[in-house]
């Protein structure tokens, strides 16, 4: 997009699904191809170095291609951040004039690169031409961008993240034709620009994990803004900010106590915005003066029924808000409860069809998961789609009771810090995996349980936790850590596919004799 590669008529706005588009064609005929590393791909050698062929001295990567010195015909040059110390050959990169693009490649931040090879004031200066700019990783590199930064007036991208900036130049705003402003982690970073408004063209802002705590004013007059991962809420009715932008993608949306009319967060429209992912995020210590509109303001929050992935934290109403079990979210497959500790029961959760993975921590309200109480639905199969949950921190849940016909197809379960919890329900089937920890009451009943399909099986600190593990056939790893004197360990000859040894420690071993196995 920052190239003007994507070939597209004047009417689509979604711009960036044109280029997913591309990307997407290009995997489909393995010009890249996926790599273990989840969103990364790689490059087969051949098709490498046919791309190197056909680009000629436009591209450059230091270090990687041959020469010692850089091409003043380079237009995209690239080069690995690593702690290798670089010789003067770096600093042949002033000749390339009419540099396009700027990338450096990093797995990590990097605090120890050579400054003087990298020649910082001439990328914010002297590459008149820059399309795409990016100083991520550079760690302690980078704590302020000079006001020549103004100066590169066909810059699209630009990416600061990663580094210690406190705040950007007013001249940023100056950069009319920005599609693209990334400081995710910039973590010393305090305010956004009071202009930014100015940037009409900007497609896409990022700035998770940083200092700033209010959007600047006029931020609303963004109109081409599609992709925005972080909304600070500053005051009450700064939300309404929202509500001409036609957002997409990740949106997480933090101090939402602030907002005190529900009105306003109607205005915020969500509903109508496609976003796939989305996080409301309430300060934790905060205490509502209004439940009844603190649940409102929660309703008037919907999100589009286009939303895959939802997590709501520190929400302090009693219970919540309907939409998050009726048929408006038919597409969520992951939620998140945290630290929601007013509850005082979970919503009909087993509607939620497409639902497979949920996970649930700091819900102190909870006393018991039963089937009358209504978390299991009115659906015949609940939990139908769901693979993973979890339940983290929940210190007074005591009772779990579960409908014979749920979670078909649950293969994980963790199960931590839930010093209260009695027992867990027999009617789990076809689980894999089973992580247990810190769970003072629990004892399990295998006798009428299906383990036929456990793989993985690790306890941890249970002080009465007391399996009778006598039919984990198909079980491969076994990890019994410290905290567990209750616990009886039966020999490997019970175990035949065990592939690693099991941590013990703890458990009796005077038992086994006992029971001469």
């Amino acid at each position: 997009m920052a190239e003007d590669f994507l070939c597209h008529s004047q009417h689509i706005e979604n711009v960036e699904e044109v280029g997913e588009q591309y990307f997407d064609d290009l995997l489909t005929r393995s010009f890249f191809l996926r790599s273990s590393i989840k969103m990364r791909f790689v490059m087969h050698d051949l098709l490498n170095d046919l791309a190197k062929y056909v680009c000629g001295n436009f591209c450059f990567m230091f270090k990687f291609d041959k020469g010692d010195r850089i091409p003043e015909t380079t237009r995209h040059f690239s080069f690995l951040i690593d702690n290798e110390v670089y010789d003067d050959g770096m600093g042949s990169l002033i000749d390339a004039k009419r540099l396009r693009s700027f990338t450096p490649i990093t797995n990590k931040i990097n605090d120890s690169f050579p400054c003087e090879l990298i020649l910082i004031d001439e990328l914010f200066s002297k590459f008149k031409f820059l399309r795409v700019l990016s100083s991520s990783g550079f760690g302690d590199l980078i704590t302020e961008v000079p006001d020549s930064v103004g100066a590169l007036k066909h810059l699209r991208s630009l990416d600061l993240s990663y580094t210690k900036i406190q705040k950007l130049p007013d001249s940023v705003c100056f950069l009319y034709n920005l599609l693209v402003l990334k400081l995710n982690c910039c973590s010393y970073l305090e305010e956004l620009p009071s202009n930014i408004h100015k940037l009409t063209k900007l497609h896409c802002l990022e700035f998770e994990d940083t200092k700033v705590t209010k959007m600047p004013m006029h931020f609303g007059e963004l109109k081409n803004l599609h992709l925005l991962n972080a909304f600070r809420v500053h005051s009450e009715s700064s939300i309404k900010q929202l509500g001409g932008l036609n957002l997409h993608g990740s949106l997480s949306i933090y101090q939402v106590q602030n907002i005190v009319n529900p009105l306003d967060a109607l205005e915020a429209n969500l509903k109508d915005k496609h976003l796939v992912e989305l996080g409301l995020i309430w300060n934790s210590n905060h205490v509502p003066n209004d439940a009844r509109e603190e649940k409102e303001v929660f309703e008037n929050l919907q999100p589009s029924i286009h939303l895959e992935h939802l997590s709501i934290w520190s929400y302090h109403g009693i219970e919540f808000s309907s939409w998050l079990f009726d048929n408006s979210l038919s597409n969520l497959v992951f939620l998140r409860l945290n630290n929601c500790k007013n509850c005082l029961c979970l919503p009909s959760l087993g509607e939620l069809s497409s639902l497979k993975n949920l996970e649930i921590e700091g819900l102190d309200g909870i006393v018991s998961i039963g089937v009358s109480d209504g978390f299991y639905g009115s659906n015949s199969s609940s939990f139908a789609s769901m693979e993973r949950l979890s339940f983290r921190n929940m210190k007074e849940w005591e009772e779990w009771e579960c409908k014979t016909t749920s979670f078909p197809r649950l293969q994980y379960l963790f199960v931590d810090q839930c010093c209260k919890l009695k027992g867990l329900p027999e009617q789990l089937i076809h689980l894999k995996n089973i992580f247990i920890g810190g769970c003072d009451k629990l004892t399990i009943s295998v006798n009428n349980m299906d383990t036929s399909s456990l793989q993985f099986l690790n306890i941890n600190s249970c002080p009465r936790v007391n399996i009778p593990i006598t039919a984990f056939n198909s079980l491969e790893v076994m990890r019994i850590t410290h905290g567990c004197p209750s616990l009886i360990i039966f020999p490997l000859d019970f175990f035949p596919k065990l592939l690693k040894d099991y941590l013990h420690g703890g458990y009796k071993k005077s038992k086994l004799k006992q029971r001469q196995i």
